[in-house]
């Protein structure tokens, strides 16, 4: 019996220049993903969040974070991966995920205290469990390793083509003077590679240190 020949249609081949085939880690294991750049208002739907990384940044960065910080970053993270993710779908790789004996395990304890939290006052007592039911979410709806996080977000963001991690704080504030002063945008003023979303992020935060110097100098005065 002859085997049918495989075609590779004009779609097929749209389809691979579109979305090429990415290898990204998954728990240090490599596998192959189509995913797609996002665009500025995608990004945005995804949550709230800067990839410029000032130096006051990174010393707030040093403070212990609680338990919701953790879980907006991890959600917008996941926000990203589920709107870049072609084939695989993301659904699809939680589904797998979520398979697991401990992870179905955690589902259940996470609906029981869901269940209980709804007969509660609001109170010290239903805080607590609600800290507890939003450290058990982590182990159900947010636990995508961190490799394969990371592999698609910045795919997701072209951050490999982007000069937006170059960005400092004093950049942001000399480009926020100039762009006040000519009635311009602050992303005017620094030069790069940079995306749509990129340039928002400029402008937005190079204002709010604008903004922010301002506060400082007439709180001592």
């Amino acid at each position: 019996m002859k085997k049918k020949k495989l075609e590779i249609t004009d779609i097929d081949r749209i389809e691979v220049a579109q979305y090429p085939l990415l290898m990204i880690k998954y728990n240090n294991s490599p596998v192959m993903v189509k995913c797609r750049i996002l665009t500025s208002s995608q990004i945005q739907a995804c949550g709230e969040f800067s990839l410029i990384q000032t130096d006051q940044d990174k010393i707030n960065g040093l403070k212990k974070l609680g338990i919701k910080d953790i879980i907006e970053y991890a959600n917008t993270m996941h926000n990203i991966v589920r709107e870049s993710l072609i084939s695989p779908t993301y659904e699809q790789i939680m589904d797998m995920a979520q398979a697991n004996d401990l992870c179905i395990k955690a589902k259940e304890k996470l609906n029981e205290l869901k269940e209980k939290c709804k007969g509660l006052q609001f109170g010290p007592t239903r805080k607590q469990l609600e800290d507890e039911i939003d450290k058990k979410r982590i182990w159900v709806d947010l636990i995508l390793p961190e490799d394969f996080l990371s592999g698609v977000f910045c795919y997701a963001l072209d951050l490999n083509k982007s000069d937006i991690k170059k960005v400092t704080e004093e950049m942001l504030l000399n480009a926020a003077v100039l762009a006040e002063k000519w009635h311009k945008a602050p992303h005017d003023y620094i030069t790069g590679m940079f995306t749509d979303f990129n340039m928002m992020d400029i402008d937005k935060r190079a204002f709010m240190i604008l903004c922010e110097k301002r506060k400082a100098h007439e709180d001592v005065a």
